[in-house]
């Protein structure tokens, strides 16, 4: 499936957005904020999974499974204390499912043919990340559910190909005034074959012998439809996996407002969704009490420079941000005065300040208004 254009770039898609994103451990307090980490934990997930493999290459492989699979696995080596302190890549090709009422098993067959060793591990042992799933325990393919689209695409890709390398339709036809011998039809086929068959030999001048004509041939209206059908169905496989058609090079119906549009949704209906789904798995089974790992998006919906320094403008006014929360935001270092939370409204307060009350315009005396009426000498 990997070989047609439109489900490789699907998956390179969703599979590199998701592994750019820092995926980092935070601490919940009850009071609803959230501190980062730094501990293995955390470097687990966000830099070093194991001794190989770095923490994007395993998130692409997780994504690039689950998107062909519907499943991805991860084996957590812990210690005798029960932490986690590897995770390694285990093919959904290897593993199956066994339930014994609501427990579940991992059978896990390593090793080649001949030399083959089969495990039972169990949730404890195995992080199982599930996409679209019918009974709550596996996912399904969309490879295998979409079969006939994805192999509908790739017979027109191999037709396309024939036509331009080895003239599945023919361009023309060669002919002659009377009836050719056997022996003279294979001639005048192999001749004219070796002289202007495959994709080298398309420019090349052709001599015909006495009484050979050529006549040219064009592709037929269902020929040439078949050809065109190939946007349809890339546009079908971008809707699979619910990546906007542009992403993946199907500009025919692309205008720059409707690309901006499908840009802005592309996190909130298709990325969203994945992280989730992993944010939770990782939750259920690496966090531990008070903990939550979560996904850095800002990287993905940060604006403009010029917006974004609106945003946070209105952001340190208002209270909401201190000058030192937004320079971490920024990737800055803190300035001396930075952390204190300042406003232009009179009705707030921060850091047990009070609010000073407005200042109020002085009344004119009567005496004022006596000189104002006296004439001036």
């Amino acid at each position: 499936a990997m070989r047609v254009s439109a489900v490789y770039s699907c998956v390179k898609v969703l599979a590199e957005s998701i592994a750019t994103m820092p995926v980092n451990l935070y601490s919940a307090s009850a009071s609803g904020t959230h501190e980062r980490l730094y501990n293995k934990q955390d470097r687990l997930v966000s830099i070093a999974p194991s001794e190989g493999q770095t923490a994007a290459e395993m998130w692409s492989y997780v994504v690039t499974c689950l998107a062909l699979h519907g499943n991805a696995y991860l084996y957590m080596t812990r210690t005798a204390g029960g932490r986690v302190v590897e995770l390694l890549p285990v093919s959904p090709s290897s593993v199956s499912i066994q339930l014994d009422g609501n427990k579940i098993s991992y059978i896990v067959t390593l090793g080649e043919t001949g030399n083959q060793r089969v495990l039972r591990l169990t949730n404890k042992e195995l992080l199982h990340f599930k996409g679209l799933t019918l009974d709550g325990y596996t996912g399904i393919s969309p490879i295998t559910y979409n079969h006939a689209l994805i192999a509908g695409e790739k017979a027109s890709v191999d037709y396309g190909n024939r036509i331009i390398s080895e003239g599945a339709t023919p361009h023309g036809v060669l002919e002659t005034d009377g009836v050719l011998s056997d022996e003279a039809f294979e001639n005048l086929r192999d001749s004219w074959k070796g002289a202007h068959g495959g994709d080298n030999n398309g420019n090349r001048v052709a001599l015909l012998e006495s009484g050979v004509t050529y006549k040219p041939i064009s592709l037929s209206p269902v020929q040439i439809g078949l050809l065109d059908g190939r946007k349809y169905s890339r546009t079908e496989i971008a809707g699979i996996y619910r990546v906007p058609p542009h992403m993946i090079g199907e500009m025919s119906q692309a205008t720059y407002s409707n690309i901006a549009d499908q840009s802005k949704s592309f996190y909130r209906y298709t990325l969203a969704p994945w992280l989730t789904s992993i944010e939770q798995r990782l939750n259920h089974s690496l966090a531990g009490p008070g903990e939550m790992y979560r996904f850095d998006v800002d990287g993905l919906l940060r604006p403009s420079l010029q917006d974004e320094a609106t945003s946070y403008k209105s952001l340190i006014e208002t209270g909401i941000l201190s000058p030192n929360e937004v320079r971490e935001r920024m990737g800055l270092g803190p300035r001396e005065g930075g952390d204190s939370y300042i406003t232009e409204t009179n009705n707030l307060s921060f850091d047990g300040a009070t609010p000073t009350p407005a200042k109020e315009a002085e009344q004119p005396t009567p005496e004022d208004d006596k000189n104002e009426e006296s004439p001036t000498a």
